[in-house]
């Protein structure tokens, strides 16, 4: 049995909170309620990448913690599965809902196809480190850009979409998480101390769900209000 790592859960517990909370902003300028720059102003663009960022930190890390031994394939089948449904499923919503900006790469494809790439370096991650720093390098010097390769079919889809993971350079950042949950420092688990606080845990250990139910609860939390 794997052991969990209590601060993989309250980090990724902290990175659901800051969604929700994001998300939550966006409903109020969604609804008319307040008129700040979000998602696209330079403040809450910043914010967002912070969100992505400790996703994709707790991705990398995860896939160490959970394979750094062997791969369980039944396991991983069965996780890679309710990921890709459930960024179908999200997919399909924002089709019907907002057809112009639909969904068609964002976190939970991102997370699906992460997971596909990098759970084969789970065992390797002096490798993983590497890879990693070459991919944001390759980001950062512009020897790649941040919409491929959906550029080249890049007629085909809406100009923007309400949710877009850029390959480069966030897979970068799985790769070296990888790495990272392989260090001294996150094998001792630094949080661990905080054990008994275990509702701060579990946002973390419910985040697929928590992810797909809060942006509907919210909507209709404010569809409502606007009915009265």
């Amino acid at each position: 049995m794997t052991h969990r790592i209590f601060t993989l859960d309250v980090l990724r517990s902290l990175g659901i909170i800051m969604m929700v909370i994001f998300h939550f902003i966006y409903d109020l300028k969604f609804f008319g309620y307040v008129s700040w720059d979000t998602p696209d102003g330079a403040g809450w663009r910043s914010f967002r990448h912070l969100i992505l960022g400790t996703f994709f930190i707790c991705l990398g890390a995860s896939l160490h913690s959970s394979y750094q031994t062997g791969i369980n394939w039944k396991k991983f089948t069965t996780r890679l599965c309710q990921i890709l449904s459930a960024a179908l499923a999200v997919s399909l919503a924002s089709l019907v809902m907002v057809p112009n900006h639909y969904i068609y790469f964002g976190v939970l494809q991102f997370v699906g196809l992460a997971c596909l790439a990098c759970v084969g370096f789970a065992q390797r991650p002096r490798l993983a480190l590497v890879i990693g720093l070459g991919i944001v390098i390759s980001y950062q010097v512009g020897w790649v850009s941040a919409i491929w390769p959906f550029n080249y079919i890049q007629a085909y889809l809406p100009t923007s979409s309400n949710d877009y993971v850029s390959l480069f350079p966030w897979l970068g950042v799985v790769f070296m998480a990888i790495w990272l949950a392989s260090t001294s420092f996150w094998q001792n688990d630094p949080l661990q101390q905080f054990k008994q606080y275990s509702f701060l845990a579990w946002p973390g250990k419910h985040s697929l769900v928590i992810y797909l139910v809060h942006q509907p609860v919210l909507f209709a939390m404010f569809g409502l209000i606007t009915l009265f």
